[in-house]
């Protein structure tokens, strides 16, 4: 059984401030197939009175991901490990489009005295252009069940090298289909 993820990626470029949409939504059932992205905009002029600029997310892209069946769950130091292949899917967006690439998975771990699960991703996105970017994410569940999630990027193709300064974050949706 296969699961299919929908996730919505922002960001800013004020640097160390992030603020997620609180209208994202994250389902329960998404815990243990999970992955995301992220990218910066333009971030406010500070005012002249020296106060910083509040953050400002801009969109980046919608990512849909199709994640493989869990390859493992094993008890560690950490909780209950569960690794789940990322095989594929595309994003689209203003700034980014192209697909997920079959190289990736989540290596996430639920915490076995809570019950509370941490995100840890590692994929490849490829451009219609043909650049490759690397994406690490990571993030607890929320108490309200939401997952919100750090994002890194990292690339060498200079048509996307601003990818390696951004500040990013996103949260997953309740859109997920089980099966083939």
């Amino acid at each position: 059984m296969n699961g299919h993820l929908l996730w919505f990626v922002f960001a800013s470029l004020v640097p160390f401030l992030l603020f997620i949409p609180p209208i994202m939504r994250f389902s329960s059932a998404l815990l243990s197939a999970l992955a995301a992205s992220i990218s910066l905009s333009d971030a406010k002029k500070p005012k002249a009175s020296n106060e910083p600029a509040a953050p400002a997310l801009n969109f980046l892209y919608t990512l849909y991901a199709v994640c493989g069946n869990p390859i493992y769950r094993t008890e560690g130091p950490r909780g209950l490990r569960t690794a789940i292949p990322i095989v594929g899917g595309n994003f689209t967006g203003p700034r980014l489009n192209g697909k997920v690439l079959d190289l990736g998975a989540d290596w996430g771990v639920t915490d076995v005295q809570t019950g509370i699960f941490s995100a840890d991703t590692r994929y490849n996105l490829q451009t219609n252009d043909g650049a490759n970017i690397f994406l690490q994410t990571s993030g607890p569940q929320q108490p309200d069940g939401k997952l919100h999630l750090r994002v890194q990027f990292e690339t060498g193709d200079k048509r996307y090298y601003w990818l390696n300064n951004v500040l990013g974050g996103c949260c997953l949706t309740d859109d997920v289909v089980l099966g083939d």
